[in-house]
């Protein structure tokens, strides 16, 4: 199973909430593969430092958790599929495509509300509950 984990997921995971946190588990326990870009790396490198003032270490750590946990692919080219009301989840569904995810796992509701052929998009607590029907995690 691929799955892309949006930059927002992480950064609840990293600070705020058990749910994300759980998601990013299963990932680093091999549960799903998961897949990441530079972009993804890069907004939650941002918004931990610009926004919420983390340190500079912090976001760098985070960042290369990310890298640890994910495998990492280059994202070009046109969306060929739908294309997001805000420009900055564009490389969010040009992960999702280069990849083939099968899951997109996000708190965005834009994001969520689009479809892609052959992709889910689900929230952390939707998706946990799926791969838990799926016999993924007990």
């Amino acid at each position: 199973m691929k799955v892309v984990i949006d930059s927002n997921i992480y950064i609840s995971a990293f600070l705020f909430d058990r749910v994300p946190e759980e998601v990013v588990d299963l990932g680093i326990a091999g549960r799903f593969k998961v897949y990441s870009s530079i972009y993804i790396i890069g907004e939650v490198r941002r918004v931990l430092c610009e926004k919420l003032g983390t340190s500079d270490r912090f976001a760098i750590l985070a960042a290369k958790r990310i890298e640890r946990i994910s495998t990492v692919i280059p994202v070009r080219g046109n969306i060929r599929g739908p294309v997001p009301s805000d420009p900055k989840d564009g490389p969010i569904i040009k992960t999702c495509l280069a990849c083939r995810a099968d899951f997109l796992v996000t708190g965005d509701r834009r994001l969520a509300a689009l479809e892609v052929r052959g992709m889910r998009t689900l929230g952390p607590s939707r998706f946990l509950r799926h791969v838990a029907t799926a016999g993924l995690i007990t």
